[in-house]
């Protein structure tokens, strides 16, 4: 389906009105309707097509396509996240040429579990793993573990009754060479193995930790990353994490791991992270203004990034990656005419930063004095009165 532009989004968790809860509620129930088994892109397909044919009004019709494209997107996000939970196997049977499925197809049983947060497109990540372990896989102890694992549910890997040494055994035969797999069964079956994993001065964890802690982040397993957190040094804190910070702005997915991390190493190296994190937000700027990049697809989906990093960013990121190279973002939308990509900016600039901003927008102004030139200067009028 096709991203919506940030002016269409009709997602406001900080003022949800009428329109966007039913809007929500009618989505997320035309998801759980059709789903069932099937694969999510088939099923956002034929509810797309459905919409086309269906004689509603065009503004529903419109509100119906984003709102399905939010949920569709997060549904996406949730199966890739949890596909990194199933070890990489021979996809062809022993001695015959039949394809084996993946085992992350497993995950399409489970979309009846999905919790979602109240007034968001966002499902409840921990919620869902817990709905997983005890109502969907009450009988199936590998995939609880798998859950557990990732969720660093520790009350159930410790349950002898649920994960006995036994258990143990035979995870480690089928889920051995995996990171997630390789930590918990090492610090679960050997109690001397606990202190020493953790015991390290180093600038970088002990490799195993290293692995799995690098791994949480990644694919924004926020419960496993706190979990490890708490019990690795500031500057072990501080290596692991700037080293894995471009990928994690880059996939722009998991907004509480990046919230976390932020504001964390933004007080640690403030400086450096801002730096770190210019690279993807001017890319995904250039991306979406640039007139050779025809794919309206691709454009939506930079618009999109540029408005996560900035809702998700701690104030003092938000305010260095906005200023960076003399407020190069809020120039660049001024000049190319990116009327929402403009706004979006102007929304996050404080009084100081809106005084320094539009001088260089009065420059830009000054000469190329225009209708559209003066319609966006205005709004930069606009904006710092309302906020005086």
């Amino acid at each position: 389906m096709n991203i919506p532009t940030t002016s269409e989004k009709v997602v406001n968790c900080n003022a949800p009105n009428l329109k966007f809860l039913c809007v929500r509620a009618v989505c997320i129930a035309l998801f759980q309707t059709n789903i069932r088994w099937r694969q999510s892109a088939e099923v956002a397909r034929n509810l797309t097509q459905w919409l086309r044919e269906a004689n509603f009004p065009k503004n529903i019709t419109q509100q119906l396509q984003i709102g399905l494209a939010e949920t569709f997107r997060e549904v996406q996000r949730w199966g890739e996240k949890h596909v990194q939970l199933f070890p990489d196997q021979n996809t062809r049977s022993r001695g015959s040429r039949i394809p084996r499925v993946h085992r992350g197809e497993h995950l399409r049983l489970f979309y009846g579990c999905i919790s979602w947060r109240p007034c968001s497109f966002e499902i409840n990540d921990y919620k869902t793993a817990r709905r997983i372990i005890f109502e969907e896989c009450s009988n199936w102890s590998q995939m609880q573990f798998q859950f557990a694992c990732a969720y660093a549910m520790f009350d159930l890997l410790k349950d002898d009754g649920m994960f006995d040494k036994v258990r143990f055994r035979a995870f480690k035969k089928q889920l051995s060479g995996h990171c997630l797999y390789d930590f918990w069964l090492e610090i679960l079956t050997d109690s001397a193995t606990w202190d020493r994993i953790f015991r390290s001065d180093a600038l970088a964890p002990k490799q195993r930790v290293s692995l799995v802690f690098q791994y949480s982040i990644v694919h924004g397993y926020f419960e496993l990353m706190k979990f490890i957190w708490d019990r690795v040094t500031e500057p072990q804190r501080e290596y692991i994490g700037m080293l894995q910070w471009r990928r994690l702005c880059f996939k722009a997915q998991h907004g509480p791991m990046l919230r976390f991390l932020c504001s964390e190493l933004c007080r640690i190296n403030s400086s450096g992270l801002a730096h770190i994190t210019w690279n993807t937000f001017y890319h995904a700027l250039y991306t979406s203004i640039q007139e050779e990049f025809h794919d309206e697809e691709l454009r939506n989906e930079n618009l999109r990034k540029i408005e996560f990093l900035l809702d998700n960013c701690c104030p003092i990121l938000r305010k260095l990656l906005l200023s960076m190279e003399n407020f190069k973002a809020v120039t660049e939308a001024f000049t190319y005419k990116q009327t929402n990509t403009f706004s979006l900016f102007l929304d996050y600039l404080n009084g100081e930063q809106l005084k320094s901003a539009r001088e260089f927008v009065d420059r830009i102004y000054d000469r190329k004095k225009n209708d559209i030139v003066r319609g966006f200067r205005q709004m930069v009028v606009r904006r710092q009165n309302t906020i005086e």
